[in-house]
């Protein structure tokens, strides 16, 4: 509780003094409540905090400026747990423009635990802790005030059990020799290039097929996509309320050249036209202008032989049993996407690393568990028999016949 016996902060000492505390404990959890319907970026509502002392709220909206707790989160010698982090982790990053540093997410951990790719946070407290949380505030408007007593204590909920959590599933990830897997795991999360915002000169590249274009035609959608992330951060609303995918790459394809024009466009309404005719049209001339050497070109499209028939097939049942015997999900070891990469790169088809990301299946914890087998299958160099008695999969010198 704070000094008045609130669990609610709302000043900017109380916020430097959780700092503080949060020094001296050597760890924290958190979790975040925002908004995030029509906003350019989440609106943060609260930040819940819970040390080994206490578990408090902070209410984002009258303390705006977090930067006293940015050195906590982006030192390296103090564990930050989240559940499900992800959201928060984007949020915290583009706050102060480096991500938190010492990740640990408590999702990650139960996943290599065999409770599931994707665990709740409810679900998991019962299971790990037989604690009960209510999850009835979930699309609460955080950022309206007075907060609730029932938000406040909600919002407690969602973070006071973290680091009981983090510390029995550690515990149990020792036990079973994982901890270094999940470690390996959570380093991704204090990436910085896992967080660096797109280019607005790259947003076009995720206008659903901006590939089938011609030249030209991409590079009026690429000063289309630019334009609106411009307009959609200045008046703070999502981009698709600017303008439609579909509207950018018709105006691509058939670029118009007034507001006259513009009026006959389907999917663009007058109010549109009359706010943001001169805008689209500005853009549609900037595309028109860039030179034939600038314009976007198409990914090469490689052609590759199909994957040999049935393979992809044998190495998910080789992971499947892998799987069953350390009791993970299937998915926490390998995606699709992996073994069609393994197989590829076993052919030959692949080299490694491909585009700055390593096949997964040949580093890690992944190589060493399944990884070297998997290898092996796809080249033929063995053949594969279950062992029920050991409940894992036996490799043994193949000999082919001449």
């Amino acid at each position: 509780m704070t000094a008045s016996g609130s669990p609610l902060l709302d000043t900017a000492e109380a916020l430097a003094g959780l700092a503080d505390e949060i020094r001296q404990a050597g760890c924290a959890a958190i979790d975040t409540e925002f908004v995030w319907e029509r906003s350019y970026r989440p609106v943060l509502g609260v930040v819940q905090v819970a040390t080994p002392a206490r578990s408090v709220v902070i209410d984002a909206v009258a303390v705006s400026d977090l930067s006293a707790l940015f050195p906590v989160l982006q030192s390296p010698e103090i564990p930050v747990v989240f559940h499900g982090g992800t959201q928060d982790l984007e949020i915290f990053a583009s706050l102060m423009g480096n991500p938190v540093q010492n990740v640990v997410d408590t999702q990650v951990e139960a996943a290599f635990l065999g409770y599931g790719l994707q665990v709740g946070l409810g679900p998991l407290l019962e299971r790990v802790l037989r604690v009960q949380i209510r999850k009835d505030q979930t699309y609460s408007d955080w950022v309206r005030r007075p907060l609730r007593p029932e938000q406040i204590a909600y919002a407690l909920a969602d973070v006071r059990h973290l680091l009981p959590l983090h510390e029995s599933l550690r515990r149990e990830l020792r036990r079973r020799g994982r901890d270094a897997w999940v470690e390996e795991e959570l380093r991704s999360l204090a990436d910085p290039a896992r967080w660096q915002p797109v280019p607005d000169t790259d947003r076009y590249r995720s206008v659903k097929g901006w590939q089938r274009l011609d030249p030209q035609a991409a590079a009026i959608l690429r000063a289309l996509a630019a334009w609106r992330e411009r307009t959609a951060r200045r008046l703070n609303i999502r981009p698709q309320f600017v303008a439609s995918d579909a509207v950018l790459t018709a105006l691509a394809v058939r670029p118009v050249r007034d507001a006259a024009e513009l009026r006959g466009v389907r999917g663009l309404t007058l109010g549109t036209v009359d706010r943001h005719g001169k805008g689209l049209i500005a853009a549609i001339e900037e595309g028109l202008r860039c030179p034939p050497p600038d314009w976007p070109r198409r990914p090469a499209r490689t052609r590759r032989p199909p994957l040999p028939t049935g393979l992809a097939a044998l190495l998910r049942a080789a992971v499947a049993v892998v799987a069953d015997r350390e009791d993970l999900a299937s998915e926490v070891i390998a995606s699709a996407r992996d073994l069609e990469r393994l197989i590829e790169f076993a052919a030959g088809i692949e080299s490694e690393p491909a585009d700055a990301r390593p096949l997964p299946l040949l580093h890690g914890w992944r190589r060493q568990l399944v990884g070297d087998l998997l290898l092996a299958i796809a080249r033929g160099e063995i053949a594969m028999r279950y062992d029920p008695g050991r409940r894992e999969v036996v490799g043994e010198a193949f000999t082919p016949r001449e």
